[in-house]
């Protein structure tokens, strides 16, 4: 059944334990908005045949995969179940590659939910490559599980505010983000520059005082629409000079969620995210939502 886009929350379920996280997290999510859970489960990619009988036990380890794929989503079923009795829950067995399932799913997702290793990743700190495929083409919002991952609650909501559009994007979300789970907001705006070492070695002639007035004035200007439309949700602002990942880590340490723009201010603004959205998903101790439009 096709969904409206903005009815919708998909996840990416591999069996893994961090698809089972992301399907609760995800499930919860859906609930609180009132929206359908889209659980999506890809196949591997067909290989090349070389023989009729090579075509037969294909065929069969084939059957077996989707066999696989049906028993994943039904104990993921069983298990969301009982604990959102109300979620109206969907469910997709998908040709592969996963990044390619989920994108196609995407064009009915107000939200696309993953955890940051799959089944067959190499148990490491850094994200998985299909979260990376996902997060940096996906037309909504994609939140990459991070950490350990507990339910959507009251702690804090950090949010990357720099002045672009994706970062407005950013801030809408958090804010509604926050608004839904009754959660404060962290707003983190950062700026690069020092007082002892300015462009060309004149950093001492810098009034760093009147910069950040003027950092602090971009990241108000940043937040005011958005704050006058969730007048409950409870602001935080914070404007630091440094680098925007190490700043906003610093400041997530209590937090349930980091919610940033794709890419920042920088003149290259092509497919793939930026660094500090890069930087986040792979070390960030908490969820990660990136935010991008075509």
């Amino acid at each position: 059944m096709s969904t409206p886009a903005s009815h919708s929350v998909v996840v990416g379920l591999d069996g893994s334990e961090a698809s089972t996280a992301a399907a609760l997290w995800g499930a919860s999510v859906a609930s609180k908005w009132g929206a359908t859970l889209s659980l999506v489960h890809a196949l591997p990619q067909d290989g090349p045949l070389y023989s009729p009988a090579a075509i037969m036990l294909e065929s069969q380890f084939l059957s077996q995969l989707r066999e696989d794929g049906e028993a994943i989503i039904g104990k993921a079923k069983r298990l969301l179940g009982p604990k959102f009795p109300g979620l109206e829950i969907e469910t997709t067995i998908s040709p592969g590659p996963a990044g390619t399932a989920l994108l196609e799913a995407a064009d009915w997702a107000r939200l696309i939910v993953l955890g940051s290793t799959g089944a067959g990743a190499f148990r490491s700190v850094l994200v998985g490559s299909t979260a990376l495929h996902v997060a940096n083409r996906a037309p909504c919002p994609v939140t990459v599980l991070r950490g350990e991952v507990t339910m959507p609650d009251q702690r804090p909501v950090v949010v990357g505010v720099d002045g672009s559009d994706l970062s407005s994007e950013a801030v809408g979300h958090a804010f509604e983000f926050a608004s839904f789970f009754e959660a404060p907001l962290s707003a983190v705006h950062t700026w690069q520059g020092s007082p002892t070492l300015g462009a060309g070695g004149t950093g001492m002639l810098v009034d760093w005082d009147a910069v950040k007035q003027e950092e602090e004035a971009l990241l108000s200007e940043g937040l005011a629409g958005e704050a006058e439309r969730y007048p409950d949700v409870a602001v935080t602002r914070v404007a630091e000079q440094g680098a925007a990942a190490d700043v906003i880590l610093r400041h997530s340490a209590d937090a349930q969620l980091i919610v940033v723009g794709s890419h920042g201010r920088g003149p290259l603004l092509g497919a793939l995210m930026g660094s500090t959205s890069q930087n986040l998903l792979h070390h960030a101790t908490c969820p990660v939502m990136i935010c991008r439009s075509e």
